[in-house]
């Protein structure tokens, strides 16, 4: 009885036992089941690596294989997907510095106005002094800095001009400073137009600068004062390269062909043509010099305002006495140009002619240039002048009642009537510069066809260019 008994208590012992197991088991297997089936809710927005441990801790658990993955999401290989390179991210944006240099600034007090530390400010200077000539400097030039994330400098551009523009890039080797090349457009054109008041509105007109209104005044201008002798009704033509830089209109080329139809007198006209020396002159067809030894008037934009006269009564004074010479009025500080070759043989204050400048030239002539109000910089007697060099701007000092000049010729201790005189051609062409030359008359002439009259510019020829170091232009 007793044997029975303790074998039935340990049955029921082991069978507790198991009941605890099992519930055990069936508590761990709920829970894991659980977890998993969160995880599993999950799976699609885990990475490969987390998958594979899904899968392998479900075998585990339940006894069966790894569920394969939908179609819709394709398995990724582990290793490929280890070997992704993380995406790059962009250098941080530089920080740039736009400048203008203002009257009466230095590079460097610009520079420090938009507060550029000191060390890049010298460096910029040190780099770029054997390129850029700082005394040269002058309002509107633009510049342009950038500087790196660390605050050091990363480029620099300085525009002078919109053909001249320096760069500097930051480098191992240094900063290197270098000309920058500047794309153009050039269009040949043929530019029409015709006078009814003066040639200056004539142009207007036409919507030109006024740079090509001197340029062409100046070609013929021992020929024609275009102040006081031009008369309704004439005509002008030329052709001339314009420029482009982005759309912008940047400058005219020298002009290759002027023409001008007066209505009472002759037709003149120029072609440009460069000797083998490097010589550039404007002749006629014939390959005679458009110019003479002495400039028609010293002052292009003057009025004639008074005549060269034996008998005139002084606008001060009121006496009648001889005025050996013209007067041409234009606004104070206007230039003044040497008439022809010579040389400096007076300057100074004389009395009523107030700052008076006299030059003497080849064939016993001198000229005498009065009224000034300065004379050129660093000109003195005894200086050489070419024709056409500045020589002082006009002024009213003296006995003068308006800024004016008073311009007077003598020839042999005789005065002469600066617009009366008639002056021979200086130069003339021949041999192989002269049939050359012909060829050249024969071929723009060709292109413009300056018979035919038009009231609007002609586009002639469009061409493009790369201006660099090496390769310049010159504009008006």
């Amino acid at each position: 009885m007793t044997d029975r008994f303790t074998t039935t208590k340990n049955t029921l012992k082991k069978i507790i036992g198991n009941i605890r197991f099992s519930a055990i088991l069936v508590a761990i297997i709920f829970a894991g089941s659980a977890v998993l089936g969160n995880l599993h809710m999950a799976e699609q927005d885990q990475s490969p690596s987390l998958r594979t441990l899904l899968d392998r801790t479900n075998t585990i658990l339940h006894n069966s294989q790894a569920i394969a993955p939908q179609a819709a999401t394709p398995s990724v290989n582990t290793d490929a997907y280890a070997c992704v390179a993380p995406s790059q991210e962009k250098d941080p944006p530089t920080t740039e510095i736009a400048g203008t240099i203002k009257r009466g600034e230095t590079f460097d007090s610009s520079l420090r106005r938009q507060n550029v530390s000191k060390d890049i400010r010298l460096s910029l200077i040190a780099a770029l002094r054997p390129e850029l000539d700082f005394k040269q400097i002058k309002p509107e030039d633009n510049y342009l800095l950038q500087l790196d994330d660390n605050g050091d400098l990363a480029s620099f551009s300085y525009e002078s001009s919109p053909l001249d523009v320096l760069t500097i890039k930051n480098s191992d080797d240094g900063y290197q400073v270098s000309k920058a090349p500047i794309e153009l457009e050039r269009k040949k054109v043929k530019i029409t137009g015709e006078i009814s008041s003066s040639l200056f509105s004539a142009f207007s007109e036409q919507n030109e600068d006024m740079r090509l209104v001197y340029a062409f005044a100046d070609i013929f201008s021992s020929k024609i004062d275009f102040n006081t002798e031009i008369q309704p009704g004439d005509r002008f033509s030329l052709v001339v390269d314009k420029y482009y830089k982005n759309g912008e209109l940047v400058g005219y080329g020298k002009i290759d062909a002027a023409q001008y139809y007066r209505t009472k007198g002759q037709t003149l006209e120029a072609y440009r043509h460069v000797s083998p020396s490097g010589k550039e002159e404007y002749y006629d067809k014939n390959g005679l010099a458009a110019g003479t030894a002495f400039l028609r008037s010293p002052v292009p934009v003057g009025k004639l305002s008074s005549k060269f006269t034996y008998q005139r009564r002084h606008p001060i004074t009121g006496r009648i006495k001889p005025h050996l010479g013209i007067d041409l009025s234009a606004p104070t500080g206007t230039a003044i140009m040497a008439v022809a070759d010579g040389k400096v043989v007076d300057m100074g204050r004389n009395g009523g002619f107030g700052n008076q400048i006299t030059l003497s030239h080849a064939g016993d002539y001198k000229t005498y240039y009065g009224h000034l109000s300065g004379f050129k910089k660093g000109l003195h007697r005894g200086s050489l002048v070419s024709k056409k060099d500045i020589i002082g701007y006009v002024g009213s000092t003296g006995m003068s009642t308006g800024p004016h000049l008073d311009y007077r010729v003598q020839h042999h201790t005789v005065f002469q009537d600066p617009f009366g005189m008639t002056i021979k051609t200086e130069i003339a062409l021949a041999g192989k510069d002269l049939r050359q030359f012909k060829q050249e008359v024969e071929e723009i002439s060709a292109m413009a066809n300056f018979a035919s009259f038009t009231t609007h510019p002609q586009v002639l020829k469009v061409s493009n260019l790369t201006i660099t170091k090496e390769h310049k232009i010159t504009l008006l």
